[in-house]
């Protein structure tokens, strides 16, 4: 599994996009969402100056059903509201991936956190992009050790590497003698200890930045 972080771009016709636009220093925290065949039932908070127009503009968006402000305190609601669909819910689910628990919205721009294994990554996107919307990754790490950043060969090398000195220094194991115990050729070795390698470093230095540099 890994933890990515993505800016999506969601279609104009995407009801929070409409409302959000219209109320560029609004936030809006998008809660449940629950899909009920013909609609979609969901649960969203939101920092406003000013719920009466928020309102007024929810009543003029042709995609909300209903809604209801369920809370409200200084400068904060929580509103809950049936809409007739959502095309970057639908994508996500499309491409297998289970919908973040919460998505921060404001000016248009959806902010995601969500978990998922690396190989969903690029179905994701491809569908966000497949009804319209566009993705900018911002971040990957993963989330589960070694286990879940390296494949079983790489993860089965890095660690006899290690119980046989390979990475000790001076070096008490040459490349060509882990090859023989890991009964792989000189080749395939190298090739395994470059990609883990890499791996790792890049881990490390985004966990540490935040974010891979550029050139």
């Amino acid at each position: 599994m890994v933890e990515v972080r993505l800016e999506i771009k969601a279609p104009t016709s995407e009801w929070y996009v409409q409302l959000s636009t219209e109320h560029p220093a609004d936030v809006l925290n998008l809660l449940t969402l629950y899909d009920e065949g013909s609609r979609l039932l969901g649960v969203f908070e939101v920092e406003t100056t000013d719920l009466d127009a928020l309102q007024r503009t929810l009543d003029e968006i042709s995609s909300i059903i209903d809604y209801e402000v369920i809370h409200t305190d200084e400068g904060f609601a929580v509103i809950k509201y049936r809409v007739t669909e959502s095309l970057v819910y639908s994508a996500t689910v499309t491409s297998g991936t289970l919908p973040p628990a919460s998505v921060r919205v404001q000016n248009g721009v959806m902010s995601v956190e969500i978990k998922m294994p690396h190989t969903q990554l690029s179905d994701i996107v491809a569908a966000i992009e497949a009804v319209g919307g566009s993705c900018e990754l911002l971040s990957v790490s993963g989330t589960g050790g070694a286990a879940g950043l390296l494949t079983d060969g790489q993860h089965q090398f890095v660690t006899e590497a290690v119980r046989y000195g390979y990475y000790d220094t001076p070096r008490r194991r040459t490349l060509s003698e882990l090859a023989v115990m890991l009964d792989v050729s000189p080749a395939a070795a190298s090739t395994m200890a470059h990609r883990a390698e890499e791996r790792i470093v890049k881990e490390f230095v985004q966990r540490a930045n935040g974010s891979l540099p550029s050139e």
